[in-house]
């Protein structure tokens, strides 16, 4: 997990608190220094909102600007109502004040790096079957995609002008691409594809 803070007594007393609790955290004192660093890993980042220079409202309006899916966790000694509504308005997961509740600081970590790791995961599972389904010809999708409603090999031919044999033999190259056996897996696998783009839509160790 991230923290950002321009305090370094805060930033040191937070990361040995976190630390104890057996999370691995990485401190920075800017939004800078945050953005210049590697956010490929999954986790969470907990910002302050009063920084000089960037504040956390902005680094976190860069976050989203540069696709970084990490849930971010707000922490201020100065919040109000305005601030918070704002914060959660572009995404922020939950909004705290200074000093947090530590039971409460340390659920919402859990949550949020459980959150970014299923977020994670659906969308490795979106991309490798939309990778799969990008090694079909477009004719190939469009057999597919009917096939999947139940539609037969001589209506799809029918619907599409063509001879069934043209149909037969795409429904067997789509079957052998996929690594399906059958129209029933067919139409399971098209229903998956449609799920994972939703939910991948929507973001190991701890870190």
């Amino acid at each position: 997990m991230r923290l950002v803070d321009d305090d370094p007594t805060v930033l040191r007393a937070l990361s040995v608190f976190l630390e104890m609790a057996d999370w691995r955290v990485r401190a920075f004192q800017s939004g800078a220094d945050f953005l210049a660093s590697d956010l490929s890993e999954p986790g969470c980042a907990v910002l302050d909102v009063r920084m000089p220079g960037m504040t956390g409202i902005e680094l976190q309006r860069e976050m989203n600007e540069r696709g970084v899916d990490l849930p971010v966790i707000f922490l201020s000694a100065h919040g109000d109502i305005e601030m918070a509504v704002e914060a959660i308005k572009h995404g922020a997961r939950t909004f705290l004040v200074k000093p947090p509740d530590t039971e409460k600081l340390l659920a919402e970590i859990e949550g949020a790096v459980e959150a970014n790791f299923e977020h994670r995961r659906s969308v490795a599972w979106a991309r490798s079957l939309q990778a799969s389904w990008d090694g079909l010809t477009p004719a190939e999708q469009q057999v597919a995609s009917m096939a999947a409603k139940g539609l037969t090999t001589s209506v799809i031919a029918e619907v599409l002008g063509v001879a069934e044999r043209t149909v037969k033999s795409q429904r067997a190259s789509i079957l052998e691409k996929l690594e399906l056996a059958n129209a029933v897996e067919l139409a399971d696998f098209v229903h998956e594809l449609h799920e994972a783009e939703v939910l991948a839509g929507g973001v190991g160790g701890r870190s």
